[in-house]
């Protein structure tokens, strides 16, 4: 089944033998010394005089044997962790075996096997290699030889090692967080405001652990004075940041957060990871981590994927979200084909069959900005049968760019770091231009019983009629615009603070409706693109209503039969008090 999962067609790279992944973790005292490791550049320097000294040493031979008890031969990968000198090379064997040189030492192997391109765990064994002489690595694997229960099916957690490998290892096979040669880290759940509403906040931050200038207590400083309920700060393929006791606020939820990726590839924002990820090397590694944050009570999502630098070429499913504006509205220029690589322009028939391709190519270069392109690609995956919301990001890293410019606002039952990852999961979320920007009412009332049932984020039935509510504060002079499936429906102008409309549909396929803020761009002013952007919303979704979907909330409503994933007081919004989720929307809604 297809409506949980983003189908992204995009580029697929073989992987090979890779270096420097991050040390695993083998002991209480290796533990330690991961928990205080030196920062990036200290780390990648040592790595490499590591490498250099290794290449020093004698050398002897590991003989890898992958196979399950019939004998089949199966796809692999060994991370092969040094004793000696902390380092881990990663060693492809796609058939199932390998012969591989390797310097003298003590190490121990972490055995993956690939299921459906995904490595998972299946076994950790020490191996010892001798100056001239060989070394064997065999696994005979037990699970998943029947056929008919997959390698994920013996792994409770979803953290990609099966149990039976972390109760060898004495972790906790139903702790997603716990597991052989990763060092958990435990991030602050305390609860500081326990009103179920929409609160706003930053996605996209860099202190000085990245490319910022701020420390991280001066960065959370200037969140609090901006008035934010969250904070992420996002340095690239690091969790410095998050890992700072600075990191911490009685006032504002701090996310522990990431930037994944490389600019050559594109850019993923990792939210709540209770491990390290490894270094972005190859799909087939990104794919588990991305699997395995979500499994950690995590969220993950691409960022600024039309972006000319760093346009999102990654092959991944199960994403949680797509950030659809990243600093000013018109602020980037739109990529080209030619910023891509050949497997992203892929054509089938004449027609390119990638999403981020059919954006770069869908209007004349310098006719939409970067995040008008972004808003295509995100339109084009809807289509596809993607179910994830979108954010927003300023990308600040100095107090010369405003935070929460542009704005991401989330419905949660409290503010607290499990709520806001659990909301952005769920799609519950839209962005503003900042915190005098608009604001958005948008429902959908099942059956048209005068009950609004579900908000952002919500399933509606297929084949059913269905009365859309959509209000809007801080928008006069601008107007409204209705979008399904990527199309406008509706457009109409905002004359007064209360404007609004309400409009019926039986949707009979699948469809995803959301609504946008727009005004013309003033064309003395810089940028690309003919509008600007005010506000947008994640979609409600209509779907025919299937066990699958479920898993999203299993709050099922009988008498009506379909999904309702949102509770009463996310739908109802106050658009004159910002401290409260249980006021009603305006009533002059016009109906049209």
């Amino acid at each position: 089944m297809k409506y949980a999962k983003l189908m992204v067609c995009l580029l697929f790279v073989a992987c090979g033998a890779r270096e420097g992944v991050q040390p695993a973790v083998v002991n209480k005292d290796a533990d330690a010394a991961a928990a205080a490791k030196p920062g990036p550049d200290e780390t990648e320097t040592a790595r490499k005089a590591a490498l250099e000294k290794r290449a020093l040493l004698p050398k002897g031979s590991l003989i890898v044997d992958i196979t399950n008890v019939i004998g089949q031969h199966l796809p692999s990968r060994i991370d092969l962790f040094s004793y000696d000198d902390g380092v881990t090379i990663s060693l492809d064997a796609p058939e199932g075996v390998l012969i591989s040189e390797q310097p003298v030492g003590s190490y121990r192997a972490y055995v993956n096997v690939f299921e459906e391109s995904v490595p998972i765990m299946v076994d950790v064994k020490d191996v010892n290699i001798q100056a001239s002489q060989t070394a064997d690595l065999e696994v005979s694997l037990l699970e998943g030889s029947g056929g008919m229960l997959s390698l994920r099916g013996f792994d409770s957690d979803g953290d990609l090692a099966l149990d039976r490998v972390e109760l060898a290892m004495g972790t906790d096979p139903y702790n997603a967080g716990s597991i052989p040669g990763r060092v958990e880290r435990l991030y602050d759940t305390r609860v500081l405001n326990k009103a179920t509403r929409w609160y706003c906040g930053e996605l996209q931050a860099y202190s000085s652990a990245g490319t910022g200038t701020e420390d991280v207590a001066s960065l959370v400083k200037r969140a609090e004075k901006a008035n934010l309920d969250f904070l992420a700060i996002t340095d690239r393929n690091t969790l410095a940041a998050a890992d700072d006791p600075a990191y911490r606020s009685d006032r504002l939820a701090c996310l522990p957060a990431m930037e994944w990726g490389t600019n050559e590839k594109g850019i993923a924002l990792v939210y709540g990871p209770r491990t390290m990820l490894e270094p972005p090397t190859s799909v087939m590694a990104a794919q588990a981590e991305c699997i395995r944050v979500q499994a950690q009570g995590g969220a993950w999502a691409i960022a600024h994927p039309a972006f000319p630098g760093k346009p999102w070429q990654w092959g991944l499913s199960f994403v949680n979200g797509v950030q659809v504006w990243f600093r000013g509205w018109r602020e980037a220029p739109p990529m080209s084909l030619q910023h891509l690589g050949e497997a992203a322009k892929e054509r089938k028939d004449g027609e390119l069959i990638h999403s981020i391709a059919a954006a770069a190519a869908a209007i004349n270069f310098g006719e939409l900005s970067a995040n008008g392109q972004g808003n295509l690609f995100y339109d084009y995956e809807l289509v596809r049968g993607l179910m994830a919301g979108i954010i927003g990001g300023s990308g600040s890293g100095s107090p010369k760019v405003p935070l929460g410019r542009p704005l991401t606002y989330i419905h949660t039952r409290e503010l607290s770091v499990p709520a806001l990852l659990e909301g952005l999961r769920l799609g519950r979320t839209y962005v503003s231009s900042g915190p005098d920007g608009p604001k958005i009412y948008f429902g959908a009332d099942v059956l048209s019983d005068g009950k609004t049932d579900v908000g952002i984020g919500g399933i509606i039935p297929l084949n059913v009629e269905v009365s859309f509510e959509v209000a809007v504060e801080n928008a006069l002079g601008m107007k409204l615009q209705v979008i399904e499936n990527g199309r406008p429906i509706r457009t109409i102008p905002i004359n007064s603070n209360d404007t609004g409309v309400r409009f019926k549909r039986i949707p009979s396929v699948e469809a995803a409706f959301r609504v946008r803020i727009i005004k013309s761009a003033d064309p003395k002013a810089k940028g690309f693109g003919p509008l600007e952007i005010l506000a947008i919303t994640s979609p409600i979704y209509a779907r025919d209503i299937t066990a699958e979907l479920l898993w999203r909330n299993p709050n099922f409503d009988p008498d009506k039969s379909w999904v309702r994933i949102q509770s009463k007081d996310m739908t109802e919004i106050d658009m004159e008090s910002p401290e409260s989720g249980t006021a009603s929307p305006p009533l002059n809604i016009p109906q049209i």
